[in-house]
């Protein structure tokens, strides 16, 4: 299995200095997701060799994120498994889960 998540995302940037100046060639790279200025013979040939495609990882039709993807991709019915992405999160980095434990995901932008 080859599963290739958020390459198609927007743009973020980067910079070359501690302001963000990196003049014309920062701001086009800026506005380019990771898909748009990636060297792509890699991925064609996987693609050209494989079957590439969409998928309903846990039933036709159900919308799901990626957690509850993987969980199910690894054999996992995240209807049962699945607690939230705070605590799936949290086993990913490592940190021990008691029962009782709360656990939150925060993003920040």
């Amino acid at each position: 299995w080859v599963l290739i998540d958020g390459v198609g995302d927007i743009g973020r940037g980067g910079g070359s200095g501690a302001g963000g100046e990196g003049g014309e060639e920062e701001e086009e790279s800026v506005k380019r997701s990771l898909l748009d200025i990636a060297q792509m013979d890699a991925c064609c040939s996987v693609a050209s060799s494989g079957i590439s495609g969409l998928m309903d990882p846990v039933q036709a039709g159900l919308a799901c994120g990626s957690d509850t993807a993987h969980l199910s991709m690894f054999g996992y019915d995240p209807r049962k498994y699945y607690r939230g992405r705070g605590a799936f999160e949290t086993m990913g980095a490592g940190l021990d889960m008691q029962p009782g434990d709360i656990a939150f995901n925060c993003n920040f932008a």
